[in-house]
């Protein structure tokens, strides 16, 4: 029970991390605000593991500030913070060559990912300082930036950012109480991301889905992180008794990256 007495909000708390997230935060104690742009998904998300929801979409600044200020004032400020968007496969054009890439689907992941990790977390790490509270957040970032994979330029970019950002937070906001870090997730074939990339790389590389998911493999364990092996290390990275790590980049990808 890593999280009893934590009150924690989850973004883009649809899909299969986010949710995933929210279970694991509710089963070691926590209470949980999730929040996200498909009502239906996150009612059923409440209902199952008893938490609070509401719509928000977490690139809009005024609505993320509106929530946050809703939370605070109602006496449900947020202990921890997570971020779990991220775009469609296709709606970014993952599994394209550079040369065939526009601006438009290169810069989407950094303006809907790098964007909405940085609005979440500098909305709450400003709330906690201007009430002395401290926080702990935690980012979301992909195996892709310690690997050699061909044809994902926009969203390895996009992660790299996110794990730049993580240090500048971490060291704009630690003196205060406030933990910055991001789980490195390494490539979970239960997620609805990594079916479709497989299936695009596989399309874009003429080979069949194994070989074009060997990458998920590729590592000491011999098989693919699942998302609940991602999830917990979210909890523990989020709890206090992770009270010692702070702006670092953890490497959660079943041996597949030592830095």
């Amino acid at each position: 029970m890593l999280l009893v007495d934590k009150t924690a909000a989850i973004f883009a708390a649809t899909g299969a991390i986010g949710s995933a997230v929210a279970r694991e935060f509710r089963r070691h104690g926590a209470t949980v605000h999730v929040s996200g742009r498909d009502a239906a998904v996150l009612k059923s998300l409440a209902t199952e593991i008893g938490a609070e929801w509401e719509q928000v979409d977490a690139t809009d600044e005024a609505q993320v500030q509106t929530y946050f200020r809703r939370l605070f004032d109602s006496g449900k400020a947020p202990n921890i913070v997570f971020n779990a968007i991220g775009p469609r496969a296709a709606e970014a054009d993952y599994a394209s060559p550079s040369a065939a890439l526009s601006q438009e689907k290169f810069l989407l992941p950094m303006q809907t990912i790098v964007w909405s990790q940085f609005l979440t977390a500098r909305t709450a790490a400003s709330m906690w300082t201007a009430e002395k509270l401290p926080g702990s957040i935690v980012t979301l970032s992909a195996s892709l930036t310690g690997q050699f994979i061909p044809l994902m330029s926009g969203i390895t970019a996009a992660c790299g950012a996110v794990e730049g950002l993580t240090r500048t937070l971490a060291a704009e906001y630690g003196r205060s109480g406030i933990r910055v870090n991001c789980v490195r997730a390494g490539g979970m074939p239960e997620t609805r991301t990594i079916r479709e990339t497989t299936m695009r790389m596989a399309q874009a590389m003429g080979t069949d889905a194994r070989q074009a998911g060997e990458p998920t493999v590729s590592n000491v364990l011999g098989r693919p992180l699942l998302v609940t092996e991602a999830a917990r290390s979210v909890a523990f990275v989020a709890s206090d008794h992770a009270s010692g790590i702070a702006g670092q980049v953890v490497n959660v990808c079943a041996g597949a990256i030592v830095s």
